[in-house]
């Protein structure tokens, strides 16, 4: 459109673009960084709680993202921008403020209702604002910086690729930055505070937000104007344009208002028509309603279907083992999410430490990103990719050895110990005996338990990983965590070069369909990562989880080497 041609963005318009990106990245980052830590603090001992809100909002993700993308479709740009941000923000806020109650009353909701009913009602409350909050942050994402920003660039491809990589600049900057901040937050005050700290965050800032999407949305002509799929929209988003009192000149007022007949003209006719008439419309109705709930059940499960049907096509092409090398990363409980922030944090590293180590492990991803282009012109595409996951799997041997370290909780008859320490209080209330009697008398041995002895003395089998545990060593957490680190800089190098070969590979018609497989292929992964872990919660079983997660990251290099 010559509209294009003629405009120029304003440098505070930039501005408005930039900062409300900020304030969204930073309050994404502080919460799905604080969301690890208070989740483990609610379920001590514990990663499940932590497991399964991330296999519910995998799930959630992949059951209902087409819609949500359909859904920005078809609404006003203003609308879908404005409700996804107030929705994200206010059930991030309420999420929160939920947090501090259980936190504060934790005590006396345990005995409110029999079975810890009243906590668990709270847990699982905890799990779904906190998955509808992410579902909103996913629409906002799409609306503003998937839509918005090429209407706002035009034409204008460079200043396009300017305004991307400035916003993606952002994004690393908020992904160091934030989880150092949030960190000594929670270190420094009580966790409950910071959920409050959060809470009032996301209250204040979407205010913010809100003022500058507006600002931006009434200086960019082009948002104004947008395609839809259905007539209703249109006239939506033209009462939406009347109703923030945007100036039409005449002739579109003249316009408007035959419009405006024409509409009226129809239902009058409508009227008048017939009863058989009438009928017949219902059915139509009701057959136009049936096929709108069978496209809505197509695209909650559309990931299914189009990894289902779109396998043969994957397949056919020579990178596809590539790919499935790459889903094999996902497999893994090696990373910085909420498993491995709970369970570091379970560990006894703080708060402020683990902000400070998640900043490092961006850090060496963002080294990856710029040592990629030059590794990949001195050896080659498919080399490089062999010297990311090379290097990624050399970096998690450190975490493999954290396994069996001093200070390592590992211990796959951890449940049978539990079981005998519950059966050490069974013989204990059957014989009359108080439980302080028989904790007192406990004594640590490497001999079988024996329960009944003339002074009810009990040995209790204590694995050599409990002893050093107990003091205190930091040489299996340290391992981890520096391996971690380091194994980030050959990640995103694997990632950015099996990207970059179905880049090259695929052909144009075929992109879509293809993405859409990689993806639900990965979010497959990481939800079997997420269900793995609900199977095995316990931070004594969190090395056997390690040693799973070691071998498919070396199944995804195998499969690249198939590629090769």
């Amino acid at each position: 459109m010559p509209l294009h041609d003629k405009w120029k963005l304003p440098l505070k318009t930039k501005l408005y673009v930039y900062i409300s990106h900020f304030l969204s990245a930073w309050g994404d980052r502080m919460w799905s960084f604080g969301v690890g830590l208070f989740l483990i603090r609610l379920s001590p001992g514990s990663l499940r709680l932590v497991a399964i809100y991330g296999f519910s909002k995998g799930a959630s993700v992949l059951l209902f993202a087409a819609i949500i993308g359909d859904w920005i479709d078809n609404t006003p740009r203003l609308r879908a921008a404005r409700l996804s941000l107030v929705l994200q923000n206010i059930l991030v806020a309420l999420c929160a403020v939920i947090v501090f109650v259980v936190v504060w009353y934790h005590e006396t909701l345990r005995t409110l209702w029999p079975d810890e009913g009243a906590l668990t009602l709270f847990h699982a409350l905890i799990i779904v604002v906190a998955i509808l909050g992410d579902l909103a942050s996913i629409a906002r994402s799409i609306s503003v910086e998937r839509d918005w920003i090429v209407e706002i660039c035009g034409r204008d491809k460079d200043l396009l690729a300017t305004m991307t990589s400035r916003m993606r600049a952002i994004d690393l900057t908020t992904a160091i930055l934030s989880p150092v901040a949030t960190g000594q937050i929670v270190y420094f005050i009580a966790l409950q505070y910071a959920a409050v700290f959060i809470a009032g965050w996301n209250l204040v800032s979407v205010f913010i937000e809100y003022f500058l999407i507006w600002k931006v949305y009434m200086e960019v002509p082009a948002l104004k104007s947008k395609m839809f799929k259905t007539r209703k929209d249109k006239v939506e988003t033209e009462m939406l344009f009347t109703d923030e009192g945007i100036q039409l000149d005449d002739k579109d007022q003249q316009e408007k208002i035959s419009q405006a007949s024409n509409v009226a003209q129809e239902e009058t006719e409508k009227c008048t028509r017939s009863s058989s008439e009438e009928d017949d419309t219902t059915k139509e109705d009701n057959s136009v309603e049936k096929d709108a709930c069978d496209q809505c059940i197509y695209k909650m499960f559309k990931s299914f279907i189009l990894l289902f049907r779109g396998w043969k096509t994957y397949m056919k092409y020579d990178v596809a083992f590539a790919g499935l090398g790459l889903a094999c990363l996902y497999m893994t409980v090696i990373g910085f999410d909420s498993i491995t922030v709970g369970y570091a944090y379970a560990q006894g590293i703080s708060e402020s430490l683990l902000g400070v180590m998640m900043a490092a492990g961006s850090i060496f991803g963002i080294a990856g990103t710029f040592a990629y282009p030059r590794i990949q012109k001195r050896i080659g595409l498919e080399r490089t990719g062999l010297f990311g996951l090379g290097f990624e799997i050399f970096s998690l041997c450190f975490c493999v050895a954290s396994v069996f370290a001093p200070g390592s909780p590992f211990d796959l008859l951890y449940r049978t110990r539990e079981n005998d320490s519950s059966n050490i209080i069974v013989v204990s209330s059957v014989l009359g005996i108080d439980n302080s009697t028989i904790t007192s008398n406990l004594t640590v041995n490497e001999t079988m338990p024996t329960y009944i002895t003339r002074n009810l003395k009990v040995n209790v089998t204590m694995p050599p990983s409990q002893e050093a545990s107990d003091q205190t060593s930091y040489i299996s957490i340290g391992l981890f965590l520096g391996g971690l680190i380091t194994a980030r800089f050959g990640l995103w190098i694997a990632d950015l070069t099996i990207t970059q070969m179905f880049l090259q590979a695929v052909v144009e018609t075929e992109r879509g369909i293809i993405s859409g497989i990689q993806r639900s292929l990965n979010q497959l992964m990481d939800m079997l990562k997420f269900l793995m872990v609900i199977l095995a919660p316990y931070p004594q079983e969190f090395g056997l989880l390690v040693l799973i997660s070691f071998v498919f990251v070396c199944l995804g290099w195998i499969f690249y080497n198939i590629r090769i």
